[in-house]
This record gives structure tokens, C-alpha cells and sequence, in this order.
């Protein structure tokens, strides 16, 4: 985390320093997360992993640094983030590149990212007692993966240094990080709409 705060500090000093355009924006964060594991059971057969998917909702922001503008295209290092509290939620860190459009004559900006990160999910502890016997049946399992997405979205100018984000949809994957080794991966899938303070 301690290096991604320092590479954010020195792009957006870069950006500062030649005069460009940095973009701070909050969401809401709605995400459905499928193939999340829930704990294990013990079964006739055996231990069994138990799998859940939901939607959750939160809050979520970021910056982003438009270094290189090429006429009506900007392309720029995004850092976002976002929680979802509660027993059943998650949180997200991701960075990637960004590439934005903005047109002459349409008052749309539309654009798309593709990010990679980390994702940590909370579910309610499923697991039989001789599983795991130093967690709570009922308590929250967590679950950490290195994950990716394609974002995309369009925001519209609402006043020269104020744009409505009116949706982001966004989809990817995690690939489980810690915990068991036969997991299948997350599938993550983001809706997304804020406000964009240039």
C-alpha cells in the first residue's frame, strides 16, 4: 500500500509540476460478487467449500492524472478505491491506465480503464466447527484476491471544474490470494455513478 501511495505522491507531483489536469471523484459502489467462498461444511463425502454470490453497495473514490492529452484523447494513471460495510461486503484498491474521450460539439465524455488490484470480501462463516474451529459459525470469512477489471462509463460537464459520472459498468476477475488453493476465481462485475471535481 506504502508504494502506491508513493507512485500516486510523484505522478501527481509530474502532473502539477506541467500544468495538468488531475481528477478527484466520489461514487456510490454497487458490485455483485459471484464464487465467493463462504467456509466449509463437513458432508457424507467430506470437507466441502461452500460458495455464495451478492450484490453489495458502498461508497467509492479515486484520482486520476491526465499526463498525455492527444487531441480529443487524454490518457491518464487512475488509483480507486472502495468499501462496502457490513458482515456481507467487500473492499477494493485498484490502479491502471485510463484513456478518455472528449469530442467536439457533444457535451459527453466517455471513457475506459483497465485496472488491476486487490479485492477483499467478507461473507458470513458457513463452516463447520471441525473446519475451522478457531472461527465463529455465523462471524464473517474472509476471502483476499489479486484481481482485475475493465471499467467503462461516461460522465457529462455539469460546470467547467464539475462532471456528473451518470454511470460506470465495469468487469473482471480474482484470483484468490490466500485461503484454499482449489477456489474458483471471483467474478466481479461494478456499477458506479459520482461526481468528477476537476
Amino acid at each position: 500500500m506504502r508504494k502506491l501511495i508513493v507512485v500516486a505522491l510523484v505522478l501527481l507531483s509530474y502532473a502539477a509540476a506541467h500544468g495538468q489536469a488531475v481528477s478527484i471523484y466520489a461514487t456510490s459502489a454497487s458490485n455483485r460478487f459471484s464464487n465467493v467462498q463462504t467456509g466449509s461444511v463437513l458432508t457424507t463425502s467430506g470437507f466441502q467449500n461452500q460458495y455464495t454470490s451478492y450484490w453489495t453497495s458502498g461508497i467509492g473514490g479515486g484520482v486520476t492524472l491526465n499526463f498525455i492529452p492527444v487531441g480529443p484523447l487524454r490518457l491518464g494513471f487512475d488509483l480507486r478505491g472502495s468499501t462496502h460495510p457490513g458482515t456481507v461486503g467487500a473492499d477494493t484498491a485498484m490502479a491502471g491506465i485510463r484513456a478518455a474521450f472528449n469530442p467536439p460539439l457533444i457535451r459527453l465524455k466517455p471513457y475506459v480503464q483497465a485496472s488491476g488490484g486487490y479485492v477483499e470480501t467478507r461473507t458470513v462463516n458457513v463452516s463447520s466447527s471441525a473446519t475451522l474451529p478457531s472461527q465463529t459459525i455465523g462471524g464473517t470469512f474472509t476471502n483476499r484476491y489479486a484481481a482485475w477489471e475493465i471499467l467503462g462509463g461516461v460522465d457529462i460537464p455539469i460546470l467547467p471544474i464539475l462532471d456528473l459520472r451518470v454511470i460506470e459498468l465495469g468487469g473482471g476477475t480474482g484470483v484468490s490470494a490466500f485461503g484454499s488453493a482449489n477456489a474458483p476465481n471471483l467474478s466481479l462485475f461494478t456499477v458506479n455513478s459520482g461526481l468528477v471535481l476537476h
